[in-house]
């Protein structure tokens, strides 16, 4: 969500050095992007634990003499990181109470003046007086560079498939919690039936943790998906879900990372607004079935899940179908 805003940051001061402070797990997002000149990884679980770690970190922020911080994070924290480092100029939202740490405190905009949260950072850099007026974000791009794609062949090479093929990539996870997973025994019926269409072979996607949902979504299907489920970096994900011919994913993380890439991608919703936090792109679509308490924005649903459950196996089937024919998708290699 960050990306369009750190691209019109680069637009609009183009000789900038600009360094982004990331946590390890998503640092490699930011690899090969022109917008970012160089990172400074924070990680409180490792080298910056504690208050000791913690202010070594600022001291290493106050010796790089920064001209400016622009915070996307909300946190308290983060203001307080910057504040410490007494980087002279501090701009971020007026929320978390934190407006007395920054020096520009920006009034934060109702959801109706952005719409999605893509739009939500750049309204930061606009309403601090850095860029014009934005258009809404239309895409958001991530760059592969030839290697990654390479490996990525071979691996599923390695994996067993070879030759000409279709690869529909599942990713039945969600970090947020299970109102976002739709059911797993969906998952596999839509499996078996995109490979009896596409004559595909199926990769299921996930962290380490959500393993357990990939396996039985394997012990359900009458054909045998290949899983990569916490087997993968960031940017190794990255370079899988780019082999893939079609993408089906409930709202995550990996959802935006394939809609980033340019994949096709079917995106399933239940308790979350597919307005504001949707896959970005032309070549996404998404599948959900209006009910009356959706969005809820809850990790768990308290009743009966209706909003997932509303969601059937043709809903998402034909979705996926009428995809693969508008884009005129075929069983050739990616590129």
């Amino acid at each position: 969500m960050s990306l369009p805003a750190l691209q019109a940051l680069r637009a609009r001061f183009p000789s900038a050095e600009i360094v982004l402070v990331t946590k390890p797990w998503v640092s490699e997002l930011y690899w090969r992007l022109p917008a970012v000149s160089r990172q400074i990884v924070y990680n409180p679980e490792g080298e910056h634990r504690g208050t000791r770690g913690f202010w070594n970190l600022v001291s290493s922020l106050r010796d790089e003499g920064f001209d400016a911080a622009i915070l996307f994070q909300n946190a308290f924290h983060a203001a307080w990181m910057a504040w410490c480092a007494r980087i002279p100029v501090r701009i971020g939202y007026a929320r978390d109470g934190r407006s007395g740490l920054l020096t520009d405190a920006v009034e934060t905009p109702l959801p109706a003046e952005y719409g999605h949260q893509s739009n939500y950072y750049l309204q930061l850099l606009f309403r601090a007086g850095l860029i014009a007026p934005p258009e809404p974000v239309s895409e958001i791009r991530l760059v592969l560079d030839e290697t990654e794609r390479e490996w990525a062949a071979r691996h599923l090479h390695k994996l067993g498939l070879q030759g000409p093929r279709f690869l529909v990539g599942l990713n039945p996870g969600a970090f947020f919690g299970p109102a976002k997973r739709w059911l797993l025994h969906r998952y596999a019926l839509l499996a078996d039936r995109l490979v009896g269409a596409f004559h595909a072979d199926v990769l299921i996607f996930g962290s380490r943790t959500e393993r357990p949902q990939a396996e039985e979504i394997a012990r359900r299907m009458k054909h045998t998906p290949l899983i990569v489920a916490g087997e993968t970096s960031l940017r190794q994900l990255m370079g899988l879900l780019a082999q893939c011919r079609l993408i089906v994913t409930n709202d995550s993380g990996p959802m935006h990372l394939a809609a980033a890439l340019g994949l096709p991608e079917v995106a399933i919703f239940g308790s979350t607004d597919e307005r504001a936090t949707g896959p970005v792109g032309v070549r996404t679509r998404v599948a959900k079935r209006p009910v009356a308490c959706s969005p809820c924005g809850l990790r768990e649903c308290p009743i009966d899940f209706r909003c997932m459950h509303g969601v059937t196996v043709d809903d998402v089937y034909m979705t996926a179908l009428r995809l693969v024919k508008e884009l005129g998708i075929t069983h050739e290699h990616p590129s």
